[in-house]
């Protein structure tokens, strides 16, 4: 099992769904999340943001970065960003990781 599996499962246990559950909400079978928990397979950056948003964490604990927004932001020299922003680039190197996989 791989850490974003690990965590997939962690955060669909502790959200109190099961895996059809899930696997509805997002339009997927339970086979496919199944794969995911176990790592046999990775959910694109599309479904990374849906599962977030039912889990109601950031992109970063279901990848389990300890990389707090901040410290991203405190990359771009004398930047200051709004929450909103610090989401976006938050999200963007989530699916630029996720996509190296």
């Amino acid at each position: 099992m791989t850490q974003l599996g690990e965590n997939i499962k962690k955060f669909r246990i502790s959200s109190n769904l099961k895996q059809e559950e899930l696997a509805q909400k997002l339009g997927k079978s339970k086979n496919v999340i199944s794969n995911w928990e176990r790592g046999d397979n990775k959910p694109d950056a599309d479904m990374i943001e849906k599962m977030c948003k039912i889990f109601q964490i950031e992109p970063n604990q279901i990848y389990g970065w300890d990389t707090a927004p901040e410290t991203i932001a405190a990359h771009f020299s004398g930047e200051e960003f709004t929450p909103e922003e610090l989401d976006e680039i938050r999200q963007y190197a989530a699916f630029i990781k996720n996509r190296k996989k």
